[in-house]
């Protein structure tokens, strides 16, 4: 291997493949990135996985002779953040030795042994859509799946592509996320995308990146000009009807507020919070949120309209779930909560569900009471 190669371009790549390759896995050379040169090209390709996610990167460099190195992933990032110049060298001085330099610095670094690295098949799909936005989907959904093990179709984000419109949903069993947007892309396609998978593709992209999106046997293929990026799937049909769900809350009540507001009067009743809920009431044009915890009691409101009061005691709700919520969503909202205390919380592109829990008060008479 003998190559230049533009030093930022390289960091850059680098970086994201080392988000994929685990850290400190027993199997040493997935620690690593495979860097493969081609002097026929003159293409560079860095290859990172972790068995459940796999990225390829291609770079154009002046490449000199073709090679394969396996590089500590940390090591790699390292050497390209602090060499000098805009462009970097790097040698193969031995089969598994290699010299990488930059402006006045050199180093020269013992590699993996590249021969034992399990390449990931990076297949192109033969049918594809477009996408965009991955970092909104992501941001928007994955706070909403489950990390029970045992259910691993709850672990993803279902994707459906339709009419020019993305449709993606999300549940863990106690709340559920739908949100629809735009799209440019007549498919009818439809994905379960592992909810860590999609998190760490959208941490190595912009918003605005286009992907062809396809699936090839187990894998979803998520390709841009530069870069392969491939996650396990699911099938499709493992998930829950979470429309079905959404069809059957009959709202009792309903307000309507700023988003932004809310999330600031639970920032400030959430303060010193252990794991009581929030007690959330409709009444007199105001949404109040109050909390009893064991060593404080908080207490805010906030500006809404509101046809009609809740009762006196309110609903009680998990605070963190409802805080990741109003950390997504902005603008005006619309709370709507049926009889039982199951909210729905609507906004232009959003729909929201989360299952109340049990009015503490009377969860301790209950206990009380049996113990008498």
């Amino acid at each position: 291997m003998k190559l230049e190669i533009n030093r930022l371009e390289m960091l850059a790549a680098a970086k994201n493949a080392a988000r994929v390759a685990p850290h400190r896995s027993p199997v040493d050379v997935l620690n690593g990135i495979l860097v493969e040169s081609n002097d026929d090209t003159g293409e560079v390709f860095l290859t990172a996985t972790n068995h459940e996610v796999s990225i390829q990167h291609k770079i154009t460099a002046s490449v000199m002779e073709s090679g394969v190195m396996l590089v500590n992933a940390r090591l790699l990032v390292g050497m390209m953040d602090l060499l000098e110049g805009d462009f970097v060298t790097l040698s193969a001085v031995a089969p598994a030795r290699l010299a990488v330099a930059g402006g006045s610095c050199k180093y020269v670094i013992n590699c993996l042994p590249a021969k034992h690295y399990p390449m990931p098949v990076m297949p192109f799909p033969e049918e594809t859509a477009r996408i965009t936005g991955i970092c909104s989907l992501a941001r928007r959904t994955v706070f909403a799946v489950s990390a029970d093990e045992h259910k691993p179709a709850l672990q993803c984000v279902q994707v459906r592509l339709k009419n020019n419109a993305v449709l993606a949903a999300a549940c863990d069993g106690v709340k559920v996320m739908l949100l629809k947007d735009d799209a440019y892309s007549p498919d009818d396609r439809e994905f379960l995308l592992p909810g860590r998978s999609l998190q760490l593709l959208a941490s190595i992209c912009k918003d605005t990146d286009e992907f062809e999106v396809g699936d090839v046997g187990n894998e979803v293929v998520f390709a841009r000009n530069d870069m392969l990026f491939t996650m396990r799937k699911l099938l499709a049909g493992g998930y829950i009807d979470t429309n079905a769900i959404m069809k059957g809350i009959k709202p009792a009540y309903s307000a309507v507020a700023n988003a932004d507001e809310m999330r600031s009067a639970l920032d400030i009743v959430a303060v010193g919070a252990g794991r009581e809920a929030v007690n959330l009431i409709l009444s007199k044009g105001q949404i109040i949120l109050q909390r009893n915890g064991e060593y404080s009691v908080a207490q805010t409101g906030v500006a809404a309209t509101i046809p009609k009061d809740t009762p006196k005691s309110g609903f009680f709700y998990e605070i963190d779930s409802l805080l990741k919520l109003l950390n997504v969503i902005n603008g005006r909202a619309k709370l709507e909560i049926d009889a039982k205390g199951f909210m729905v919380i609507k906004t232009k592109n959003e729909v929201y569900l989360q299952l109340p829990l049990r009015d503490p008060a009377r969860s301790v008479a209950n206990v009380e009471k049996m113990a008498a």
